[in-house]
This record gives structure tokens, sequence and C-alpha cells, in this order.
């Protein structure tokens, strides 16, 4: 199993005006061969065939390989009043099969008040919607599981998230499992290796990153999607063996790929002195990513190698 990296984990620096090129050229130097694109709205805006071309030559120039992709995350079943979701994910798939992105996330919707039974009608249908284009490009769409005890998405495990394929029930339609959206519930409620073994084949790309999961006393819901680097915390009830233990049983075939945003960015602080704002030290440079990065890296290897299953 090769390991891979999200390159969400750059957009910050991106937003700070470094190139694309810079970005994933510390990537690759942190040791990552594939990678989890993120594509972003303004990549498939006006002639964003072109753009795809040149994502795909960059990414062979470097010597990377993007095993998965994300689509832009948008609620399909209550969209903003600009955005035509069917249009927006037949792009995406359209860029995809040009980038060469063979599967792409494409998040699920939730309607406050919906039962459950009424969230899976209506991404059913959302999700059959897109067969045309995925049939057309060729690209797998990704259905990632998530929810908690608060919200209305009710993908909570591999038994749920299964059953959408199921009711899907198309090839070019697959799973990805986040680790950590996994990690938002009580223990009897979120065994990671009985949800990888749930997805058993259809599992085909990974999340892998880590948060603080739940409280036990007081036993009121916490959810905070930290997509923090494995072992950052003490407090996490997140087991590593779980899951690979599941991913050696089942015959995993896709990336090790972590969704870690470190370093990251420090938007939500703020420090005022003397009547101007400071932000100095609101992110670290590019090369102390880099080197964060590299022990992602390390650590990932690591765990492959102690289950037999890392591939250079």
């Amino acid at each position: 199993m090769k390991l891979s990296m999200a390159t969400s984990a750059l957009s910050c620096y991106i937003e700070a005006g470094l190139s694309e090129r810079e970005t994933l050229q510390a990537m690759r130097d942190s040791g990552f061969t594939c990678i989890d694109y993120e594509i972003t709205d303004n990549m498939l805006e006006g002639d964003y065939e072109k753009r795809a071309e040149a994502v795909r030559e960059l990414l062979n120039e470097l010597g990377l390989s993007a095993t998965q992709g994300h689509a832009p995350m948008y609620n399909p079943l209550n969209p903003p009043e600009h955005i035509d979701c069917l249009d927006l994910y037949t792009r995406t798939l359209r860029f995809c099969r040009i980038a060469g992105i063979p599967q792409v996330v494409i998040h699920p919707g939730a309607i406050q008040g919906d039962t459950r039974e009424e969230f899976f009608e209506k991404n059913v249908a959302f999700y059959k919607s897109l067969i045309p284009a995925a049939e057309e490009t060729g690209v797998s769409v990704l259905i990632e599981n998530i929810g908690n005890y608060a919200d209305p998405y009710y993908l909570w495990n591999g038994a749920d998230l299964r059953e959408m394929l199921d009711r899907v029930n198309h090839p070019l339609f697959n799973a990805c499992w986040d680790v950590g959206h996994g990690n938002h519930f009580w223990p009897e409620h979120g065994n990671q290796y009985d949800s990888i073994v749930a997805l058993g084949d259809k599992l085909t790309a990974l999340h892998i990153h880590e948060n603080n999961g739940y409280f036990e006393e007081p036993r009121r819901h916490h959810r905070i999607d930290m997509h923090t680097l494995p072992y950052a915390s003490v407090h996490s009830p997140l087991s590593f063996d779980a899951i690979l233990q599941g991913l050696k049983d089942i015959g995993y075939k896709g990336t090790f790929s972590f969704e870690c945003l470190v370093p990251a960015k420090k938007g939500n602080a703020r420090f005022v002195y003397q009547g101007e704002q400071v932000t100095k030290l609101q992110m670290l440079p590019l090369s102390l990513w880099q080197k964060y990065n590299s022990v992602i890296w390390e650590t990932g290897k690591y765990m492959l190698e102690t289950y037999g299953l890392f591939e250079e």
C-alpha cells in the first residue's frame, strides 16, 4: 500500500501567493508520490479542461500520481442559489478524467429534520443523477461517511455507507472511509474494524487523520473535525490497529491517504497590539510544513510496515 497526502493541506500557502508547483514540490519532497487532489470552484470555471490538462502535466513533471480527488463541498440537497450541483459535479468528473484522477469524493447532502430514510432516498436520487457523467468519464464517485449524533447526516458507519452504495447500485460508485469522521461516536457505534469489513471491496479510498472523538463523562456529544496528525493527542480513542487489521483482512487495494491539515493557518487566532492586527506567526513557512509532513510520511510507513502492507 502506498502513502498519500491531501493537497487541501497546502491551500493556505496557495492563498498566500505561492504557486501550485512550489507547494506540490514541497509535498513531493516530504516523501509522498501519491496525492488526494483538492478540486476547488475556481478550477472548474471557464476553460477548466485546459486547466485540467495543465494539472496532469504538472503532476507528471513532479513525479506525483493523483490516486484520488476531492470535489468542492456543497450540500447537494440544499445548495446556495447560485450553485447547480449537477452541473458542478459533472464538470468535476470531466476535470478528473482529463487530469488523470480516477476517483473523486463527492459529499452527500442533508436537510435538517429529515429522517434517516428521507436522507437516504434524497441522496440516492442525487447520486443516481451523476451516473451519466460517471459513465461518460469513467471516473468513480466516492461517497464518504459523515454524520454525528447532532446533525442530519446518517452515514455513521460502514454498514450505513454500504447501504447507500447498494441502493445506488452502480460499479462506478464506491466508498471513501474517513477514520476521523468515524471517530465521532460512542464506542458501541464507532468500531472502525467492523466498518471497514462491512465496506469490503467497495472501499477504494481513505482519509487518515485524528481527533479527540467523544467525551465519556458527561455523555454530551462533542464533535471537532480536527484533521490532526496521528498520535497528536493522548485523548483520542481511535485505534490504528483496528484500521490496519481491517484493511489487511479485506485486501484493500487503494492508498493510505492522509487528510491532515497540519501545520494549519491559525485563521481564528486574533491579537491586536497598539491598534494593529498582528499575524507574524499566523502560519509556518513552507519549509517547516515540509518537515512536519516528512514526519507524517515516516509515521505512515511505520504503521504500514508493522502490518506488512508498505509499498514504496
